[in-house]
């Protein structure tokens, strides 16, 4: 993937990541120092420490803040509203079933629970831990607390260990048997949280699709945590899910639409049509690129480029630089157009721009507009600095 390693946002995030603890403190304070990686302006992921006894989670956490990094990842008292894991769509909740009749309800699937214990290992060895945990009583609620607490207790078994946990009905599917009248209950617990005396971290709550949509108007996937401020009239501060998040069956088109989803994929497939620019490996285009695609010329009075005369330019900077790739320094994204500010880099080796190799290492910069559509990207434009590539390699 490609990414920025340092930023100013990823510094200080690793900052509020970063701490010392001895081993008698409360175990929500265990840490293992973050990987943090930025993706884009406003999204970042966080994955695994590296030896945190041994546990390997082929997975990240990705998150976005709305508000400040702070705000989101360095308060006690704002609260985890969280849906349940990944389910089994193929078996659907029964009419009238009731909450804990797991038999006649739709319940996580073998994968789901797995990617609920990644989710828990990796907020556990990145000290998102919850000083208290409240779940509804339905099965598939319950298992995403089993799950998470499966994945937290390999990292420290003191956070499974201790972790308050309490269930409530207020929190089960809205408008269900058995279930939350509305979503006024949930809005007052959320209310009241001010943080827990005894205990650091958030207040984690497992409810559902319905609940959270009628309260915050976020269609959420299956796992994914939306982080909310109390003392702002409950508004959602960022989210925190798996990098391998994806909407599922029953809400599928609403996740679409969500403009959440539709920001993410358009970043995603950008980055990987850098990563196939980078690794020289064109059958990653496929899919990824429309039919039709083409490249705008630099003006008007140049010509488009379809794949094949794209690639031969490409072939030209490759020739003269081997080593040459792309680092996308910001990404924004704005009415299907995503807008990339990178670097290229390389060893001036071979004849480019008229010039013989020089064994320098040159380094100039380059923007590039991609318009997405459907899934793909359909049209791109690109501006690169050949002035200062130019510069450089004619220097004396």
């Amino acid at each position: 993937m490609t990414a920025i390693r340092t930023s100013i946002a990823g510094t200080i995030l690793a900052a509020l990541l970063t701490t010392t603890v001895s081993a008698n403190e409360d175990a929500s304070q265990v840490l293992i120092e973050a990987n943090v990686t930025q993706l884009s302006t406003h999204m970042g992921e966080m994955q695994m420490g590296v030896d945190v006894l041994g546990l390997v989670v082929d997975n990240a956490l990705r998150f976005e803040p709305f508000q400040s990094i702070g705000d989101m990842f360095g308060r006690d008292d704002v609260v985890y509203l969280m849906r349940h894991g990944p389910t089994d769509w193929s078996k659907l909740d029964m009419a009238d079933v009731a909450p804990a009749d797991c038999g006649n309800q739709r319940v996580m699937s073998p994968e789901g629970r797995q990617q609920m214990a990644d989710l828990g290992a990796l907020l556990a060895s990145n000290n998102l831990v919850p000083s208290r945990i409240v779940v509804s009583e339905w099965c598939r609620n319950q298992q995403t607390y089993e799950a998470l607490m499966q994945g937290m207790g390999a990292v420290d078994d003191r956070i499974a260990r201790d972790m308050p946990m309490e269930t409530d009905p207020g929190l089960n599917l809205l408008l269900s048997l058995q279930g939350a009248k509305s979503v006024e209950p949930l809005r007052q617990r959320i209310a009241a949280w001010d943080g827990d005396p005894e205990r650091n971290g958030p207040l984690l709550l497992i409810t559902h699709y319905t609940n959270i949509e009628e309260l915050t108007q976020f269609r959420v996937f299956e796992g994914e945590v939306l982080v909310i401020d109390p003392d702002r009239e409950n508004r959602v501060l960022g989210y925190i899910r798996l990098r391998s998040a994806s909407p599922d069956v029953g809400h599928f088109a609403d996740a679409m639409a969500s403009p959440l989803n539709k920001e993410e994929m358009a970043f995603d497939m950008v980055e990987r049509y850098y990563r196939a620019l980078n690794t020289r490996d064109a059958e990653q285009f496929a899919g990824l690129l429309a039919d039709d695609w083409f490249m705008h010329g630099e003006s008007p009075s140049l010509p488009s480029q379809d794949m094949d005369t794209f690639l031969a330019e490409v072939g030209m900077y490759v020739e003269g630089i081997p080593d040459i790739a792309y680092e996308i320094d910001s990404l924004h994204f704005a009415d299907d157009v995503v807008t990339t500010i990178g670097t290229l880099s390389g060893t001036h080796t071979g004849p480019i721009l008229g010039i013989e190799g020089t064994g320098r290492h040159v380094e100039f910069g380059a923007i590039a507009v991609h318009r997405v559509r459907d899934g793909v990207i359909y049209e791109s434009w690109q501006l690169p600095d050949r002035l200062g590539l130019l510069q450089q390699i004619q220097q004396e």
